[in-house]
């Protein structure tokens, strides 16, 4: 099984990760790192306009997620959007799909799983709790090989340099060369 401290947490994941997740042909790790996972309306519509089937076949992916209800979609509250968008005028370049995924981690204490600098140091201001791409992979892939793979695909996709990668694999106890 995966890291056990996940089981109970709920997540509201932004674009990117979900992006990548899927990329990684990895959205089954949703299922065993997190109690519920969810994206805004907004995220979705971002990751799965009809015209991004073609080009990217993740975005098929996502949608059979979201309808096989491994990913949940969170419309914001009255009061989350007015959040949401109070975020989006006071943090010059935060886009409006951050601001929101932020809006419901912190009205809501979720969780956040965002990719950007910018949105990642924003929630650290705001008292979001953030996960990363690579905690959820870990967390949710219990076949070491897998993983390994896994965090190895998610570093090429982001281009992460060379002596970073493997530092992320020499925590995890690989001994696996790249």
């Amino acid at each position: 099984m995966g890291d056990s401290r996940y089981f109970t947490l709920k997540l509201v994941l932004d674009a990117s990760p979900l992006i990548y997740t899927a990329k990684l042909s990895a959205l089954d790790v949703l299922a065993v790192a997190t109690d519920q996972a969810a994206v805004t309306p907004t995220v979705l519509e971002e990751v799965t306009r009809p015209q991004l089937a073609y080009q990217h076949p993740d975005a098929v992916e996502i949608e059979q997620a979201v309808s096989r209800c491994l990913i949940h979609v969170w419309e914001l509250e009255d009061d989350e959007q007015a959040l949401a968008e109070d975020f989006t005028e006071r943090v010059p370049g935060l886009h409006h799909g951050e601001a929101k995924v932020l809006a419901l981690a912190v009205s809501r204490s979720v969780s956040a799983v965002i990719f950007e600098r910018r949105a990642r140091r924003v929630a650290r201001t705001l008292g979001a709790e953030l996960v990363d791409v690579v905690e959820l992979l870990v967390a949710g892939t219990p076949d070491l090989e897998l993983r390994e793979d896994r965090v190895i695909r998610f570093a090429r996709l982001v281009n992460m340099r060379f002596d970073h990668v493997a530092q992320l694999l020499a925590c995890l106890g690989s001994r696996r060369v790249i």
